[in-house]
């Protein structure tokens, strides 16, 4: 149990980082898939979603386990969707401002 928890605060932690070094360092090479030869698009706007999304997602991964605590598994069903429909959101928001530069 108390594992569950260390690894869910570790994982969030790194989240968080990763979201700072995108979003405030502009450190875009830590995006997967992302190349400076082809992105055409506002690129303060991909970090700052990508940034963001990160920061949600850390911040949810380090609740998760309280929320598996007190309410059951039906929350780690929840995560695992919304997280799942969130990075399905970014990749359409990439691709969209990549394409409107």
């Amino acid at each position: 149990m108390i594992g569950g928890f260390i690894t869910c605060i570790v994982i969030a932690l790194i989240m968080i980082i990763m979201g700072y070094q995108i979003h405030i360092k502009k450190k875009l090479w830590l995006i997967a898939g992302y190349q400076e030869e082809t992105f055409v698009g506002d690129k303060e706007r991909l970090a700052k979603v990508s940034g963001v999304f990160l920061y949600v997602v850390g911040i949810t991964t380090f609740l998760l386990p309280f929320g598996l605590e007190s309410i059951g598994d039906i929350v780690a069903i929840t995560y695992a969707v919304l997280v799942i429909l969130g990075i399905l959101l970014v990749i359409v928001w990439g691709n969209i401002i990549n394409k409107h530069s």
